[in-house]
């Protein structure tokens, strides 16, 4: 989810040579339904209720090049395409895989869409989570079919059992520590009005969205996981970093917000996970 759907590349706005990478992300890629039919992305659905517009996902849903149900997220699903008005269940895509150790999925949801030629695939492995072994599964149909994803968006919640919160924020860590996908594709967790990604050491441009500008409750955090990011430096933000380091324990950067700038510019020195409010996914 690059602009220009270049990932490494200097824009003009980091103003240094380019010693180190830089990346341009522009959520009104996703949020905003732009572009889609130019993108080549999949979409995951984890075991949290489906609280965003339902216009929202059918079409962010169809747009997909491939289309997954993550265990008990085939139940969501389900309950979503059921709790739909009868002109939004209208040419809603099948899955095209569903992966999990299926304990949080009953034999009948399965068997359903089994029948409805959706490839199940079965991943008992207990090494790791069901989210972490379906990437690992998508990676395989992706190769097998010759095709490249730029991102993938993995739709749950950020609510609920703080050990799973943590351990989808672990599978982005793994996505690159241990190769899940192609090193250019990015992995994005959206909520019902956020959407969370790692910003690896470097620079980054973010583009806000007006309306996440312009809301009275907008927010966004910059948090380091498992380690400390020795420094940042930040621009666009209420409470700007000057080369200080983050740290559980020292300076975390949650409850930020917005100066009013188009952009945000960070300069990390180890990865961060960036989270951002952005309401336009929750409105009609």
């Amino acid at each position: 989810m690059t602009t220009n759907g270049v990932k490494g590349e200097m824009p003009s706005s980091c103003g240094t040579a380019c010693a180190v990478k830089c990346w341009k992300w522009d959520v009104n890629q996703i949020i905003m339904n732009r572009t889609l039919n130019n993108m080549m992305y999949g979409i995951l659905i984890l075991n949290r209720p489906i609280p965003q517009n339902p216009a929202f996902i059918k079409r962010l849903w169809n747009k997909a090049a491939v289309r997954m149900t993550v265990d008990g997220g085939t139940k969501q699903w389900d309950k979503f395409i059921a709790s739909l008005e009868d002109d939004l269940k209208k040419n809603i895509k099948d899955p095209d895989l569903i992966s999990g150790d299926f304990d949080s999925i009953t034999d009948e949801i399965l068997e359903k869409y089994k029948n409805k030629g959706c490839k199940i695939i079965h991943t008992p492995d207990q090494n790791y989570t069901d989210f972490t072994k379906a990437l690992m599964e998508l990676n395989i149909h992706m190769n097998q079919a010759g095709l490249e994803l730029s991102h993938v968006i993995a739709v749950g919640q950020t609510s609920g059992r703080l050990d799973q919160i943590i351990a989808n924020i672990q599978t982005l860590y793994l996505v690159k520590d241990r190769l899940l996908l192609n090193p250019e594709t990015n992995v994005f967790l959206m909520s019902d009005d956020s959407i969370s990604w790692l910003l690896y050491p470097g620079d980054h441009v973010i583009y806000v969205p007006e309306e996440t500008r312009l809301h009275k409750r907008a927010w966004c955090s910059l948090v380091p996981i498992g380690e400390t990011c020795q420094y940042v430096t930040s621009t666009g933000l209420k409470w700007n970093l000057d080369n200080q380091p983050l740290r559980f324990g020292g300076i975390v950067s949650t409850s930020n917000t917005f100066d009013g700038s188009q952009k945000v510019t960070i300069k990390c020195s180890h990865t961060l996970l960036w989270s951002m409010k952005v309401p336009l996914i929750t409105m009609s």
